[in-house]
C-alpha cells in the first residue's frame, strides 16, 4: 500500500508559520531568521512592552483596567507561544519526523479510511476557526475605519489608548498607530489560529491511531490461509502481530510525551490565562456598559471558554480511548492461545491499564475534569471580586 502522507493536514499551519516567522526548519529562504526576528520584535517584544507601559500609566479607574487587561492577558498567552516555538525547534521537527514514522504507516483501507477521517476534521476545524477570527477582526478593526472616512466619525485606537503618550503625538500618528495595533493583533491571530488547531491536531492524530491499534487488537486471532494444518504457523503469526501492537502502542506513548515535552507551557499557560480571562469578563458584566461592549463581552468570554474546552473534550476522549484497548484486545480469540502469547497479552494489558495523556504544565491533565475546574476557579475568583467591591 502506498504510503499516506499524514503530515498534508498541517501544511497551512506550516504556510502561515513560514510567513509569520515561526517555522522551525531551514528549509525557507536564507534571510528568513533576520526576518523572523525582525517580525517577533516589532510584532511581539515592542506590541507587549507598549501594553505593559499603557497597564502602567493609565488612569485608575476599575472599568478602563479590566477592558485593557483582557487584551493584555491574551497577548502573554501569545507571547508563551511563541517562545515556545523559538525554543524547541527541535522539538517540533522531531514531532513532523514521528507523524511520518514507519509505526505510523498504514497496512489496509481501512486504516486509511480512519486517518482520512481525522485529518478531513483537522482541515475542517481550521477553516471553521479561520473563518470567525477573521470575521472577528474584520469586524473590530475595519467597520471603524468606514465609518471614520465615510462619516467622519473620530477613529479611536482599538485595543488600548496608550495613556503614557501625549495627546498631540497621538492625534498626529493616530492612523499610523491604529495600523500597527491592528497588525499587532492580527499577528495574534495568526499565531493562536494555527498554533491552537496544530495542538488539537496532534491530539486528533492519537485519537486516530487509537482506533488503529484497537481495530488491529479485535483482529488479532483472524488469519486467512487454506491450508490444513496451520496451528504452529498461525500461532506465531499472532505472537508477532501482538508484539507489532505492543510496538505501536509504545510508539504511541512516546508521541504523546512529545507533544507534552514540546506544548506542555503552552497548554498551561493558556489555561491559566483563559481562567483569567473569564473571570474578569463575568465581573465586567455587572458594571454599566453598553450593549455592544456587552456583546462584545460575551462573545469574548465564549471564545475563551472554547479555546480550553475543545482541547479538554479531546484529551478526554484520548484518554478514554486509550483506556478501551485492554477490552479491545479481550475480544480476540485469546483463549485458545498457547501460554506465551497469554503472558504477552497480560503484559500488555497492564501497561495499557495506565491512560495515555496531556499534562500541562506539570500540574494537570488535559481533559474535561481539569477544565470544569478551572471554570469553578473562575466562577470562585468572580465571586471575591464581586464581595470586594460590594463592601
Amino acid at each position: 500500500m502506498e504510503p499516506l502522507n499524514q503530515i498534508n493536514c498541517f501544511e497551512i499551519n506550516k504556510k502561515i508559520w513560514k510567513i509569520i516567522g515561526l517555522w522551525p526548519a531551514d528549509d525557507t529562504w536564507k534571510y528568513h531568521h533576520i526576518f523572523s526576528k525582525i517580525l517577533i520584535a516589532v510584532l511581539i517584544l515592542l506590541f507587549d512592552a507598549l501594553l505593559t507601559l499603557n497597564l502602567c500609566c493609565m488612569t485608575k479607574q476599575l472599568d478602563v483596567i479590566i477592558e485593557n487587561t483582557l487584551f493584555y492577558f491574551t497577548a502573554v498567552v501569545v507571547a508563551s507561544k511563541v517562545i515556545t516555538f523559538l525554543k524547541e525547534r527541535d522539538g517540533l521537527i522531531d514531532i513532523f519526523n514521528s507523524l511520518e514514522s514507519e509505526m505510523f504507516q498504514l497496512c489496509n483501507d481501512m486504516e486509511v479510511k480512519i486517518l482520512k477521517k481525522a485529518n478531513s476534521f483537522n482541515i475542517m476545524y481550521w477553516k471553521i476557526v479561520a473563518i470567525v477570527s477573521f470575521t472577528s477582526h474584520v469586524a473590530h478593526f475595519g467597520v471603524p475605519v468606514m465609518l471614520h472616512f465615510i462619516f467622519s466619525v473620530d477613529l479611536e485606537l482599538p485595543i488600548c489608548s496608550y495613556s503614557f503618550l501625549s495627546k498631540d503625538f497621538i492625534d498626529t500618528y493616530r492612523h499610523l498607530l491604529y495600523l500597527y495595533q491592528c497588525l499587532g493583533i492580527q499577528y495574534l491571530v495568526l499565531v493562536n489560529l494555527n498554533i491552537d488547531t496544530f495542538i488539537l491536531g496532534l491530539i486528533i492524530f492519537v485519537i486516530a491511531q487509537l482506533d488503529i491499534l484497537d481495530l488491529k487488537l479485535r483482529t488479532l486471532t483472524d488469519h486467512k490461509t487454506d491450508e490444513d494444518n496451520v496451528d504452529d504457523v498461525s500461532e506465531a503469526d499472532m505472537l508477532k502481530k501482538l508484539h507489532q501492537c505492543v510496538q505501536h502502542f509504545e510508539e504511541i506513548s512516546k508521541f504523546c510525551d512529545q507533544i507534552q515535552r514540546v506544548f506542555s507551557f503552552i497548554i498551561f499557560v493558556q489555561f491559566s490565562m483563559a481562567s483569567c480571562i473569564i473571570c474578569i469578563c463575568l465581573f465586567r458584566f455587572t458594571m454599566p456598559a453598553s450593549t455592544s461592549y456587552y456583546i462584545f463581552l460575551a462573545t469574548y468570554m465564549s471564545v475563551m471558554i472554547l479555546q480550553i474546552l475543545v482541547p479538554s473534550w479531546f484529551g478526554s476522549k484520548m484518554m478514554h480511548k486509550s483506556q478501551l484497548l485492554p477490552f479491545a484486545v479481550y475480544s480476540c480469540d485469546w483463549i485458545p492461545r498457547s501460554r506465551r502469547f497469554k503472558s504477552s497479552l497480560r503484559l500488555f494489558v497492564e501497561r495499557a491499564n495506565v491512560p495515555l495523556c496531556i499534562v500541562g504544565g506539570k500540574m494537570f491533565i488535559l481533559s474535561l475534569t481539569t477544565f470544569t475546574s478551572i471554570m469553578n476557579s473562575a466562577y470562585s475568583f468572580f465571586t471575591l471580586l464581586r464581595n470586594i467591591q460590594t463592601r
